[in-house]
């Protein structure tokens, strides 16, 4: 499929993508870019015919399970057949688990981050599947997590 959209669409959408994938932000912070995402949306919507026909549910799981990464970091069954346990935790907790590894130092060594990386993907994951807005809380200057090796 190709889809067709400016230059400057895909400069500020660029620009929204990388701050939500470095800072697990995804708002706007210029209406520039709100802009780009409805034309996307437009232009995804007329590319598409998915969302219009009955079983769309169906048809976005579908999508959904051939695009997710090798592990399935989010699914239930798949957690399951790994041996994971569900842990019960109130939201405030989780996003507390969401929040903290954003205070890593960065010497700490990438084993510990990437543990503590996903921790916080599971833990907004979980948000995200409960309905719950997640509105990551950015360290203070200086604010660090300790890290004991």
């Amino acid at each position: 499929m190709d889809i067709k959209i400016t230059d400057d669409e895909a400069l500020v959408l660029f620009e929204l993508l990388t701050r939500f994938t470095e800072e697990g932000l995804f708002g706007f912070e210029d209406q520039a870019e709100m802009r780009a995402v409805w034309n996307l949306q437009a232009v995804l919507e007329a590319a598409v015919s998915g969302p219009f026909l009955p079983n769309y549910k169906v048809i976005l799981a579908e999508a959904r399970d051939r695009l997710r990464d090798e592990g399935n970091l989010t699914n239930a069954d798949a957690e399951q057949e790994k041996g994971r346990l569900a842990l019960w935790l109130d939201p405030e907790q989780i996003q507390f688990l969401a929040n903290e590894w954003r205070k890593i130092p960065k010497e700490t060594p990438e084993t510990i981050r990437k543990q503590w990386g996903e921790v916080a993907f599971r833990a907004m994951a979980a948000l995200h599947k409960a309905g719950i807005k997640h509105a990551p809380e950015l360290p203070q200057s200086g604010e660090e997590l300790q890290v004991e090796e």
